[in-house]
């Protein structure tokens, strides 16, 4: 079988460095690959950049179906993946992108179950706590969801605590929510604190005052790379709150750039992006932006929003056309 290959990042020297191996196993802290001369290497988990193996071909297809956007598909791939997979690592990651889909699918509860169910009891201090499922924006509140919100906020498990509260924060249990957000905020685990920090912002942001704005930014700087997609959203609210418009637009983008594996967060904020470029005025590049919008993110609550949102841009940009030629012909 080909060498595993891992790439991290060197904060020190600002440059990217690879290793080849074979990888034994990894975790939240760190990953070990045995090297070609059998000396075994340790890489701090938080450093990691990439991980390329030789992947099963339904892994291969699964990602390629996530890539499309068609994560029920994606879901029967991975899972053909898993049955014929025999690394623990690999059948490991595999699992965190199975809840990924279902969140992307829009179905909470049921990655709320994978994740706690079956990820967790695969590995407690997994590498893929980006994978719980952690809401950002307001849900759907189902009967089914408000129900399982406050069992998962009734546990003894933090992290359950934070993802149930997460659901229920823009729901009629908006106050407990926030009692077990500022409970976590003393938590002994550094991330789990930050990410309860990160939440209580959004009870914050018609609040905020320049000076929050440089200490939130420092705050997300501070948790793990895979981890700011929902914080940066939070951040980006906060800024249009302030009339920073333009740099709302640029954290936004941030999100489905970079982390476009959140397919519903995404959608949030490449639609309040097009919503800001329009406030400046940039009719061109919102028109553009929500050509994509309508492209890739149409299954999304947002989503269905994108041919109102067409029609308005254009309807601003001929009303702007016909004021400036009336002007030309003064």
């Amino acid at each position: 079988m080909p060498p595993d290959t891992v790439t991290v990042w060197n904060s020190n020297t600002k440059k990217s460095q690879s290793y080849r191996g074979r990888i034994v196993s990894y975790d939240a802290s760190e990953l070990k690959l045995q090297l070609a001369s059998g000396r075994e290497q340790s890489l701090p988990s938080a450093q990691i950049t990439d991980i390329t193996s030789r992947w099963h071909d339904d892994y291969v297809k699964a990602e390629d179906f996530v890539q499309q956007r068609r994560f029920e598909r994606a879901s029967i791939s991975y899972k053909q993946a898993l049955t014929a997979e025999t690394r623990l690592w690999v059948k490991h990651r595999i699992t965190a992108r199975l809840v990924a889909c279902e969140q992307n699918d829009g179905n909470w509860h049921n990655a709320a179950n994978q994740f706690f169910n079956t990820l967790m009891s695969q590995q407690s201090g997994t590498p893929y706590l980006s994978a719980a499922p952690l809401a950002w924006h307001t849900l759907s509140a189902s009967g089914e969801l408000l129900h399982r919100g406050r069992e998962l906020m009734r546990s003894a498990n933090a992290l359950k605590q934070l993802v149930g509260a997460s659901w229920l924060l823009t729901t009629p249990y908006r106050s407990e929510a926030i009692v077990i957000f500022k409970q976590l905020e003393q938590h002994q685990d550094k991330t789990i604190a930050l990410l309860a920090v990160a939440q209580t912002w959004r009870t914050r942001i018609p609040l905020a005052k320049q000076d929050d704005l440089k200490q939130w930014e420092q705050l997300v700087l501070q948790l793990p790379r895979d981890l700011r997609a929902g914080p940066l959203h939070i951040l980006a609210q906060m800024q249009r709150s302030l009339g920073l418009h333009e740099e709302a637009v640029l954290t936004w983008m941030k999100i489905p750039i970079l982390y476009p594996a959140t397919h519903h967060l995404s959608a949030e904020a490449l639609y309040a992006s097009i919503r800001e470029l329009m406030t400046l005025t940039q009719y061109s590049e919102a028109l553009i932006l929500c050509k994509e919008f309508a492209s890739r993110y149409s299954d999304t609550t947002t989503g269905t929003q994108a041919e109102r949102l067409e029609l308005d841009i254009r309807a601003r940009i001929k009303a702007r056309d016909q004021i400036n030629q009336e002007g030309d012909a003064s």
